[in-house]
């Protein structure tokens, strides 16, 4: 059970979730803190936050397998950019040291001290990045410990989901191609909010929409007769007017998605709305399905008034032969290849664009940035064993957190673990086509989603604990002495 806490300490998670919410408002708003400059005032104030808070509060209270495997992911980059003899190189790496003796034809290698990473710099700036990330994943166990847990990710969550809907639906239905005072390159006559790229749009709005749908679906039998009709139970809820609010937050936010045009983006919101719906199904929300219809066909429709013909048109594509070959595939196959040649330690964390250049085998007047597949990208950057516990680490993850959900004490906490799992999901489906996770202010909420996860899960109740029993208790007389 979660205890009743300080006043203190809850105004002091508060603040903590206030100033976190406005560093990941400010990274999502300066184009999704690709820039290096501009997220760098993001990173000193996590930094900071972190300080202050695990000083006055400490660390929070993790497993020995959660500290393990924490460890390994931090301490990983710094090995790879660790100097080391060329002879233990060639045990770990021998691709590594080999690419090493053809540089130093040219002079480029003064020493025989090499480091496992390719790109140095790359490998610096990703660490630090990733530090923020490892940060914002502690904070948010410790705030929501302290009882700051559902308001303040899912209403920050929600407003920028809102916010960049609307930008983006204004950009694509006015052709007013600007973010701010910037004047958009590419992606034009298309929805990106405050992003340069759609997809990573799309991977924001996709991760706002089940912690919309969750509270829609876990509320429609607050306040109400379970002897009434789900939709009656609906009509008759004190929470209606909450209900109608976020169903029309949620129809906002998937019209601008839809207007975004990203085919994986569309795929990925669809996979955790059915996540999302699935989890509320089997804790018995009998309106769900009736609920889910009328909000997608609401949205559908309208994005059909509008003009729903370039979307069909995106989605058309992909029955071409051609299709993957003109795309995707072709990065993926040279990705393979590089992991091929360094499977166990990588090229480096953010070596990836420069690494692939080697492998690179076709759309030779292009510089592969990315591999447009977190998955590929992670294991050519660390290795295979350090990408597969990544993966694995966040799939038992996931799997923890729908078992919780049910058997958590209170029912936001409920809410609140359906809509992280759904978000999670939408995450794993568009890893497989695109880049979210390599994006500083996706992955930074993404690591608030994961670490709310496991701080959620630290709260499930025993199943015995989580069935109430009435039993009969006769009365007897107690005599009391007292002194």
């Amino acid at each position: 059970m979660r205890m009743r806490f300080s006043d203190p300490e809850h105004q002091a998670a508060r603040v903590a979730g206030i100033v976190l919410a406005l560093a990941a408002a400010y990274s999502v708003l300066s184009f999704g803190g690709v820039d290096e400059v501009f997220f760098a005032g993001t990173q000193i104030t996590i930094a900071l936050l972190g300080l202050v808070l695990f000083w006055k509060f400490g660390l929070p209270s993790l497993s020995l397998t959660t500290k393990c495997i924490l460890g390994i992911i931090s301490v990983f980059p710094l090995v790879q950019m660790l100097p080391m003899p060329s002879a233990l190189l060639r045990t770990l790496s021998p691709q590594r040291v080999r690419l090493a003796e053809s540089l130093k034809v040219l002079d480029l290698v003064p020493n025989e001290l090499i480091s496992l990473t390719i790109y140095q710099h790359g490998t610096t700036s990703a660490f630090l990045r990733l530090v923020c990330y490892l940060l914002v994943f502690l904070i948010a166990i410790r705030i929501y410990n302290l009882g700051e847990g559902y308001s303040t990710l899912a209403k920050l969550l929600i407003g920028l989901g809102i916010f960049e809907a609307s930008y983006g639906i204004v950009q694509y239905l006015t052709g007013w191609q600007y973010i701010f005072f910037y004047q958009k390159k590419t992606h034009e006559l298309l929805a990106t909010g405050t992003y340069i790229n759609r997809n990573h749009y799309a991977g924001l709005l996709e991760m706002t929409l089940p912690f919309l749908l969750a509270g829609i679906l876990f509320e429609t039998r607050s306040g109400a007769s379970n002897r009434l009709s789900s939709w009656r139970r609906i009509i008759v809820s004190p929470h209606l007017s909450r209900g109608l609010r976020n169903g029309v937050f949620f129809v906002l936010i998937f019209i601008g998605l839809i207007f975004s045009l990203s085919r994986g983006g569309i795929t990925a919101a669809l996979a955790g709305v059915l996540v999302t719906v699935a989890i509320a199904a089997f804790q018995g929300k009998r309106s769900v399905t009736g609920i889910l219809l009328t909000i997608l066909t609401i949205a559908v429709l309208y994005t059909t008034w509008i003009g729903v013909g370039p979307v069909y048109e995106r989605f058309r594509v992909l029955g071409n032969q051609n299709f993957l070959e003109q795309d995707r595939l072709p990065i993926w196959r040279d990705t393979l290849a590089l992991i091929s040649d360094f499977p166990i330690t990588g090229t480096g964390l953010g070596s990836y664009e420069w690494a692939s250049l080697h492998y690179q085998s076709q759309m030779l007047g292009l510089r592969y940035a990315h591999a447009h597949n977190d998955y590929l990208e992670i294991a050519g950057d660390v290795g295979i064993p350090l990408a597969a516990l990544f993966w694995g680490s966040l799939l038992v993850l996931f799997v923890n957190l729908v078992r919780s959900v049910g058997r958590l004490p209170h029912a936001r906490d409920n809410i609140l673990a359906t809509g992280c799992a759904g978000a999670m999901v939408s995450i794993f489906v568009h890893s497989l086509t695109d880049f979210n996770l390599q994006i500083p202010a996706n992955a930074l909420i993404f690591a608030w989603i994961a670490g709310t996860a496991v701080a959620l899960i630290q709260q499930r109740l025993p199943k015995a604990s989580s069935v109430e029993v009435s039993v009969p208790i006769k009365q007897h007389s107690v005599k009391l002495d007292l002194d």
